[in-house]
């Protein structure tokens, strides 16, 4: 999980994901990104989603929510929010795929 934003941990973060993504059936949920600062940080969030979406693919990602853990700093309105916009910038397949696609398929739901 990253930890914070200086481009060391980052680095180390997404030496990290890379390894992870050798994995052909590592599937990754963008969950509880505001663990370590007890805040809903829409720069945090950004950086995760955008690099695990260049280095894992949108399709191996979903969106879950950490509730009702992340209730102690933050609204799920504002969260949900937060990542919508982050997942935004990345176009709609991005979109289609972390907030319905991947789990559907890797839960089986079709």
């Amino acid at each position: 999980m990253l930890t914070g934003l200086a481009a060391p941990v980052v680095e180390e973060w997404k030496a990290g994901l890379r390894t992870l993504a050798e994995a052909p059936n590592l599937y990754a949920k963008l969950s509880g990104l505001g663990t370590f600062a007890h805040r809903n940080d829409p720069e945090v969030i950004a950086t995760v989603v955008g690099n695990a979406i260049d280095i894992l693919g949108s399709d191996r990602l979903m969106f879950g929510s950490n509730f009702p853990i992340e209730k102690l700093w933050t609204s799920h309105a504002e969260l949900i929010a937060a990542h919508r916009k982050a997942v935004a910038k990345h176009g709609a397949t991005a979109e289609a795929d972390i907030f319905w696609n991947t789990a559907a398929r890797v839960y089986r739901l079709d």
